[in-house]
């Protein structure tokens, strides 16, 4: 089963072994670069076994406590570290205190990455435990030990038990789990708990995969943060005055965000436009004046410029902020609220939660990405394909009709005023669109725009026509539930230009 499973890292729980145990190694895993680790069984109870491939990772026993193993595994062939502990909790409640002892105080020998793999012979809620009613005092000492050490406990995609007993399973529970820190959370992406078919054990083996999802084709999308760079307003009037379109106005707005959008994307790259060359300079200026406060006291210039980049970093971090509020779609915080790290989180977790990394199709489990890409296409144009061609008629008569004042108010021409108000009421962090610009670049920059967005919605409203852009449109998938694995269980949302819903 391990080199079905294909993993890096395994540990295994109740081992039940004692003393040498390099030949039933071998049997487990066949591998010539394995390594491991063990805590001996007490009799026969517990024991863990940890093993790792050698040509990976470079593992070292850090902690050997009375219920856990802690490995610090150190990448070689890429910069990473981090930690594994192993757990086997006892049934016994008072004694799983001790667990949580133990594993708090290994937490405080190191920092950085931490993974707990265990079976901790205790759920969290009555859900994780078949026919369990009420909430039970071991319950809330587990949910305490994991709010109280930050962990995250991610779902578990594939199944509600890790173990079963009885011939029809009349007792099951989640007593397996992998809890990680947050360090090791926003190092990756992509983070998937998945339950694996077992074969001997009353336990169903798990699965933590962690990674970067697949790199696509990236578009324009604009960042907000560029609002409270000094002088954009200028620069955009700049950019949107430079050139000039002749056609219907709706050709020339179309026009006109392209122009924006190519000088955008060559200042982002700029220092100006990137948060990370800003954060770079600015500690770069701020370690060169360590390096000469270690040798002499700084001047009156020198503590002025150290005060004036202190600043410059706050005004970097607030941008930041921005950004990440902007990807996480939390648009319920404020601004300004020391966020970022929370946003950041949320938008991983977004990333994380909508990526479709398999799908069903005919039956059978498919994860590979162009024929998960050809089955969403062809699935929505069966969807969205009108096969009737007959229709209802429909006759109003006898039915309540608007009078003349209103009908004629309801058809008038759109007014300056109205437009406006429409525009500024929509929220300027919403999802943007295939032009990739957010409703707060056209609500800040309105004296710039305003002309040309009001003459191409009139001109809609007289001529019924709009360049065919600006219904250009994204289609999201939404999932219905947690792991979901057909398409019926997602929902289609989609992400229009953000000139269409003006009209």
């Amino acid at each position: 089963m391990l080199h079905i499973w294909r993993a890096d890292v395994y540990c295994f729980q109740e081992s039940k072994l004692r003393g040498d145990i390099r030949e039933t190694i071998k049997e487990l895993w066949a591998n010539r670069r394995v390594k491991f680790t063990q805590l001996e069984a007490r009799g026969t109870k517990g024991g863990i076994i940890i093993l790792w491939d050698n040509s990976i990772w470079e593992g070292e026993v850090c902690e050997m406590g009375t219920y856990c193993i802690t490995v610090r595994f150190l990448g070689k062939t890429q910069d990473f570290s981090w930690h594994l502990s192993g757990v086997y909790g006892p049934n016994d409640r008072e004694e799983r205190k001790e667990v949580w002892w133990e594993l708090g105080a290994v937490r405080s020998l190191f920092d950085g990455p931490w993974v707990i793999a265990g079976d901790f012979n205790v759920v969290r809620s009555p859900s994780e435990k078949k026919n369990c009613i009420r909430i039970k005092k071991a319950m809330e000492d587990f949910s305490d030990f994991i709010e109280d050490m930050e962990l995250e406990d991610p779902p578990l995609i594939g199944g509600s038990f890790t173990w079963r007993k009885g011939d029809n399973y009349d007792t099951a529970a989640r007593l397996d789990r992998f809890l990680f820190s947050e360090e090791w959370e926003v190092s990756f992406r992509k983070i998937k708990q998945t339950i694996m078919p077992r074969v001997t054990s009353n336990h169903n083996p798990l699965l933590l995969e962690c990674g970067n999802w697949e790199r696509s084709l990236s578009y324009f999308k604009f960042e907000n943060w560029w609002l409270q760079t000094e002088n954009f307003n200028e620069r955009i009037k700049g950019w949107w005055d430079s050139e000039i379109f002749m056609g219907r106005p709706d050709y020339i707005l179309a026009c006109k965000l392209k122009s924006p959008k190519v000088k955008l994307k060559e200042w982002s790259r700029t220092a100006q436009g990137n948060l990370g060359l800003q954060k770079q300079n600015i500690l770069n200026q701020l370690y060169d004046l360590d390096v000469i406060q270690a040798h002499r006291c700084l001047s009156d210039d020198e503590s002025f410029l150290r005060a004036v980049l202190t600043v410059e970093f706050e005004k970097v971090a607030k941008k930041e902020e921005v950004a990440w509020r902007q990807r996480s779609r939390a648009i319920w915080l404020k601004e300004g609220d020391k966020n970022t790290k929370f946003f950041h989180r949320t938008a991983n977790c977004h990333k994380r939660y909508n990526n479709i990394d398999s799908l069903l199709i005919n039956g059978a489990n498919v994860s590979e990405p162009a024929m998960i890409r050809e089955e969403i296409i062809d699935f929505y144009q069966n969807l969205y394909k009108e096969n009737e061609h007959w229709r209802p008629q429909f006759s109003p008569t006898d039915q309540a009709t608007l009078n003349e004042e209103d009908n004629v108010m309801l058809q008038s021409q759109f007014g300056e005023q109205e437009i406006k108000e429409c525009v500024f009421a929509c929220a300027g962090d919403k999802a943007p669109g295939p032009d990739g610009f957010t409703m707060a670049f056209f609500i800040q920059c309105w004296e710039v725009v305003k002309m040309d967005v009001i003459a191409t919605i009139q001109n809609f409203h007289s001529q019924g026509y709009f360049d065919k852009s600006f219904n250009a449109t994204f289609i999201a998938l939404i999932p219905k539930k947690m792991g979901a694995t057909e398409l019926k269980d997602f929902r289609p949302i989609s992400l229009t230009i953000r000139s269409y819903p003006s009209y």
